[in-house]
């Protein structure tokens, strides 16, 4: 995602930013994907996306999904996760 964001900021390639560049495009990524995400108290309007954008910021989602559903099964196979009910 970094590599799109510094594109549409008009840099090149990441390897040869500056740090002070780099930092830049890092800290618009993020708040690119923190904007753009379901659940943002404030999300942005991000149709203006381009489509490159739009399908890494889906598979950044689905990715988040993954890690989340792969974490839950670990916890649960370690006894780490329980029923609301259990909470008596």
């Amino acid at each position: 995602m970094a590599a799109e964001v510094a594109r549409e900021l008009g840099f090149g390639e990441l390897r040869a930013l500056s740090l002070a560049d780099r930092a830049l495009v890092d800290r618009q990524a993020d708040e690119t994907i923190a904007g753009c995400a379901s659940d943002a108290p404030e999300a942005t309007d991000c149709s203006d996306a381009n489509r490159t954008m739009r399908r890494l910021l889906v598979e950044h989602r689905a990715l988040l999904e993954l890690k989340t559903d792969e974490a839950n099964t670990r916890l649960a196979e370690e006894g780490e996760v329980f029923a609301p009910e259990d909470d008596a």
